[in-house]
């Protein structure tokens, strides 16, 4: 992750303080394949120093036009995504996001892919909503989707279950989603109470299934 509101560096960074990190990155790990270039944009988050490599904030968003720039010349071989939250959940936020990476796209930032966290998909998000704004998510921006933090926060174990039964096909069926990254699957390990697929050294149902689903075995 290059660029993002949230855990960066402080202090007055500069334009060739993103350039550096970026170059040191990728020369120390030149066989990455996948990287979030900028993470979580407005209205969620902005980077402190967004004025100092671009600006044009709810404008052309030149910063994160420039940030995927540096990024191509720093890692030509990666695919370059532009990730965020609720891109998946809300009709609003769904559009926002697609409108940010067609300007940004059309100013000339090499976005390769996009990706939905998927965060809140535990809640009262209905599948079918969940399936309709992924599907304009790629349609809008035409760009391949990648589920870059999937996690289901339920207690219920068959409330687990079954959402992963309704969500996993369609990712794994739908030529366009390239990619499922879990966010965190030991319980006590991960950023909220109750997505954890491993409790008290066991696998939920949601894991056994799942490693069903992947013709692998369940730990």
């Amino acid at each position: 992750m290059f660029v993002w509101g949230s855990q960066q560096p402080t202090g007055s960074l500069t334009e060739a303080h993103v350039k550096t990190w970026m170059k040191t990155f990728c020369a120390r790990y030149p066989n990455t394949r996948l990287i979030d270039v900028v993470n979580e944009p407005p209205p969620h988050t902005k980077p402190s120093y967004a004025d100092a490599i671009g600006g044009g904030t709810d404008g052309n968003w030149q910063w994160i036009v420039n940030a995927f720039k540096w990024a191509r010349e720093a890692c030509p071989n990666a695919i370059l995504i532009i990730n965020d939250y609720n891109n998946i959940e809300y009709e609003d936020q769904n559009q926002h996001f697609i409108d940010i990476v067609k300007k940004a796209k059309a100013g000339g930032a090499p976005i390769d892919a996009v990706g939905a966290q998927a965060h809140g998909l535990g809640g009262n998000v209905s599948t079918a909503t969940m399936k309709n704004l992924l599907t304009k998510l790629h349609d809008g921006t035409g760009l391949p989707v990648y589920i870059t933090e999937y996690d289901i926060d339920l207690a219920d174990d068959n409330a687990q279950l079954e959402r992963y039964r309704q969500h996993v096909p369609f990712f794994l069926e739908t030529e366009w989603i390239h990619g499922v990254t879990l966010w965190g699957w030991i319980s006590g390990s991960t950023w909220v109470p109750n997505s954890g697929l491993i409790k008290n050294g066991k696998p939920r149902p949601a894991m056994t299934w799942l490693m069903n689903e992947l013709d692998r075995p369940a730990p």
